[in-house]
């Protein structure tokens, strides 16, 4: 059974070390989106991609369309979203700011590189 103190600093029985919450902020989100973005994405795709339930979507969608960082393309029935050249650069500088910071912060599973954002055309 865990202690108190324990509890209340995140550690489980018998570590040394608390653990540290790793909620993501608004602009890790805004940078998540924008790269799913990358190719023609649905609201559905950007959720499951960015992790965000349908409300926090729905608000950032239309956040990052009044930006410019952001365009909507309307089909017979269906919305797929794309990110502009603008929030293409936007990635590309959040990547170059958080390997300066922390290179360990930069996830491996999703694909953030440089070269392929500058290999997009729109």
């Amino acid at each position: 059974m865990q202690s108190v103190q324990e509890v209340q600093e995140g550690r489980q029985a018998g570590d040394a070390k608390p653990r540290i919450a790793k909620n993501r902020g608004r602009i890790d989100v805004i940078a998540d989106i924008l790269n799913c973005c990358r190719s023609l994405s649905t609201k559905s795709h950007i959720m499951l991609f960015a992790n965000v339930n349908s409300i926090v979507a729905t608000r950032m969608i239309t956040s990052l369309s009044e930006s410019a960082l952001l365009d909507s393309v309307h089909n017979d029935d269906s919305v797929v979203y794309v990110a502009t050249p603008k929030g293409v650069a936007f990635v590309a500088k959040y990547l170059e700011l958080q390997r300066m910071i922390s290179p360990e912060l930069v996830p491996e599973t999703k694909t953030y590189t440089a070269s392929r954002l500058n290999g997009l055309t729109f």
